[in-house]
């Protein structure tokens, strides 16, 4: 059957989208993918981050652990072994009086070296024959077949503790997490007597270069007590600020 002629439709259809709609579905497809990514980087920034700071935490924890442990090994005998004052507890000198004897950065600094906080492009300048900490101990001698029961004369050691920065690879000025304290390295020496002279170990670094100082106090109100403070600095968990990081210990040495 012939429809009229002014009764004709024609029926058009679709197969795909307008230029203008795929322009703004790709245009909001870059916005989400960029947001995503975006929150995704950030994330990722934060538990980088958190992780950095757990690291060091247990880093200056381990080191307090090892000298409070150690300092309660000190031998109290002047025995003459390794000199007349080898004995005991010698960096820093005990208290006199009522104030208390405190050694920090401050006191391993070359006399050339600026103090904190750093200015410009100054940098520290270490005085490596300096010793925040100094302390005698004796203990079996590793060679002794029965250490259990020693059978060889025990080892006299002389223990330091001190700040460095690396001779390599420090960290540039532009990654300090403050630009007024230049991040260091805990180091430890351990020097033994061999009979005529002292061993002359290296200082071998204990933590990452992340300290900002070292301090010890051996205090006078309380008879052979020594406060031990590690501080350090890391970026914060957004990136934008600095988190500081402390960690204490007292312990009582032999008299």
């Amino acid at each position: 059957m012939l429809l009229p002629r002014g009764s004709r439709r024609t029926s058009v259809q679709r197969d795909g989208f307008t230029l203008v709609e795929l322009v703004v579905a790709m245009a909001l497809t870059v916005v989400i993918v960029y947001v995503a990514f975006g929150t995704l980087s950030y994330a990722l920034g934060v538990a980088r981050r958190g992780q950095d700071r757990s690291e060091v935490q247990a880093d200056l924890s381990a080191v307090i652990d090892q000298v409070t442990k150690e300092l309660r090994q000190t031998t109290t005998q002047n025995d003459g072994v390794g000199g007349a004052t080898c004995y005991g507890l010698t960096v820093p000198a005990p208290a006199t009086g009522t104030g208390d004897v405190v050694r920090h950065l401050n006191d391993v600094l070359s006399g050339f070296s600026p103090h904190p906080p750093l200015s410009g492009t100054q940098q520290y300048i270490l005085d490596a024959s300096k010793s925040l900490l100094e302390f005698y101990t004796y203990d079996v001698d590793p060679t002794d077949p029965t250490p259990a029961t020693p059978s060889l004369p025990l080892v006299k050691h002389r223990i330091r503790y001190g700040l460095s920065i690396p001779s390599t690879a420090a960290l540039a000025r532009r990654y300090w997490p403050l630009a007024q304290y230049q991040p260091l390295q805990v180091t430890y020496t351990n020097d033994t007597f061999k009979g005529t002279s002292w061993s002359s170990m290296i200082r071998q670094p204990i933590t990452e270069q992340v300290v900002t100082d070292f301090i010890v106090i051996r205090l006078a109100r309380s008879h052979g007590a020594v406060q031990l403070i590690i501080e350090a600095s890391v970026p914060s968990a957004s990136g934008a600020d600095v988190s500081p990081i402390r960690m204490m210990a007292q312990v009582t040495v032999r008299q």
